[in-house]
């Protein structure tokens, strides 16, 4: 049975990696909405809402293992992102 300072370090380590993706996801949409400007920069854009929601799906299966003091503050950063993500996809087409 794995001793409680590992798994307080793996929630810890969750916790990290959950911020990582929200880093991750801002930073996609900031090259989303530079790129979005061009139409001929357009499809670079659209491929980066794309991996911009692929990471917060990673950062929501990752939620499994962060502690409860941290998941809520982590979910609703999670869901904010995911609703500027879906705008900006919209806005871009």
């Amino acid at each position: 049975m794995p001793s409680q300072q590992s798994f307080e370090i793996s929630q810890r380590m969750a916790r990290d990696l959950v911020d990582a993706d929200l880093d991750a996801a801002f930073a996609l949409l900031y090259i989303a909405e530079t790129y979005g400007i061009s139409e001929t920069n357009r499809p670079h854009a659209l491929r980066a809402i794309e991996e911009a929601r692929n990471v917060i799906l990673d950062g929501e299966k990752r939620l499994s293992a962060v502690s409860d003091c941290d998941r809520d503050r982590l979910k609703a950063g999670l869901e904010r992102i995911r609703g500027v993500i879906e705008g900006v996809g919209a806005t871009l087409g």
